[in-house]
């Protein structure tokens, strides 16, 4: 396997030096504007779910460059079993199944390197590397020797009846599984998570009317919450998949962070500056501050909702044992999709009125009705009260 090995390491090498060269980049990158940040942000974003990548194939690398394998013969079984550092894993041939045990010529070695190889099922598969042949034949000779053992005890065996009363008694009793459950219905208008939900999407009214919102500020806070539903996904995906959430998470925080860093910066030129603004840009931090400041109440009532939500649905209705990643990834940007171009669309409807109160009461009841119908959706599902297999 050296060639192999050789090509890992020179592609570890290879990404490893990507992913430095950029990191290297990154240093003392001047950060003045509100796109110098989103893009800084993006290529950190990149760069970690490069790395990601980084350490799985060094990890493969260095456990190939401690592969050995090691076999034993025992109950009638040869028992294979090929190492990667610490990871071990086993494959049990029955010796009575073995057929066509032989040697075969290691190619590209001298003619006195041979490998050991059989046939077993409908496939053919080898024991060990290759090995001068003294050594490969003294090992036929023990497995051989092994298998007529065994081949003499399946006769004795066969010659034994076998009583009526023996199969019976090893009958084992029938294992029943319960049919699944029916749909469950999704939550109601008046559960705790869609009432949240509600009077999360309705609070930028009072900053419209009262507190004279514009729609930049209306379309920040949107963004924003697709910030507090990526924290809640992977909060999701740490339940689903416990520790592999460790390599799992931050490729899901690498793309959609990147994704986020991006729209910041479409949201902010379109609809905050403008695509027509004249005269130096604000310095980004004085920017961030005087739009996200205004809006500290309604970013905190958005986290709680979503955090109702999790609680009593995902938790509280145990939705976490019909997840998978797929699935989880495949609601969060469905989701998320859904939102953004509703608004999108109804934040350059907006632009194009001139009535932009009614505009933006019209976005919030749009983008109310929307985000509500996706949650229902998304938290309908079967029951689950399944009780698990059951004897009959």
């Amino acid at each position: 396997m050296w060639p192999f090995k050789i090509l890992l390491g020179v592609m570890f090498l290879i990404m490893a030096g990507i992913a430095w060269i950029q990191i290297d980049s990154m240093r003392g990158q001047d950060i003045e504007s509100v796109f110098d940040l989103t893009w800084f942000l993006f290529e950190g974003f990149w760069v970690l779910g490069w790395s990601i990548g980084v350490f799985i194939l060094g990890a493969i690398t260095i456990l190939l460059a401690l592969y050995g394998e090691s076999a034993r013969l025992r109950d009638g079984h040869l028992i294979k079993m090929p190492r990667l550092g610490p990871l071990v894993m086993i494959s049990e041939y029955d010796l009575a199944k073995v057929r066509n045990l032989r040697l075969e010529r290691a190619g590209g070695t001298s003619g006195n390197s041979v490998r050991i190889r059989f046939d077993y099922g409908n496939g053919t598969t080898g024991l060990g590397d290759a090995m001068p042949r003294p050594h490969a034949e003294q090992l036929i000779t023990t497995i051989r020797q092994a298998a007529s053992r065994v081949h003499r005890f399946e006769g004795e065996k066969s010659e034994t009846p076998t009583s009526p009363q023996s199969i019976q008694a090893s009958s084992s009793p029938v294992r029943v599984t319960a049919p699944p459950s029916p749909l469950e219905p999704p939550p109601s208008l008046r559960s705790p998570s869609s009432i949240a939900l509600i009077a999360a999407n309705l609070l930028p009214i009072p900053g419209v009317l009262i507190m004279n919102w514009n729609l930049s500020d209306v379309m920040v806070l949107y963004w924003a919450e697709s910030a507090v539903i990526g924290f809640w996904s992977v909060v999701k995906l740490a339940i689903i998949e416990k520790w592999t959430a460790l390599f799992s998470a931050p490729l899901v925080i690498a793309g959609f962070g990147a994704f986020m860093s991006m729209h910041f910066s479409f949201i902010y030129y379109f609809f905050v500056r403008g695509i027509d603004a004249a005269g130096p840009e604000p310095f980004v931090w004085d920017a961030l501050l005087d739009l996200f400041i205004p809006l500290r109440p309604a970013l905190a009532s958005l986290f709680i909702s979503h955090g109702v939500s999790f609680f009593t649905n995902y938790l509280g209705r145990r939705e976490y044992l019909e997840m998978d990643r797929k699935r989880q990834m495949s609601d969060l940007y469905k989701r998320i999709f859904v939102m953004h171009l509703t608004v999108i669309i109804g934040g350059f409807a907006t632009m194009l009125l001139r009535a932009p109160e009614a505009a933006l009461l019209l976005l919030i009841a749009m983008k109310t009705a929307v985000d509500l119908r996706a949650h229902r959706r998304q938290h309908a599902g079967y029951a689950r009260s399944y009780a698990g297999p059951a004897d009959a």
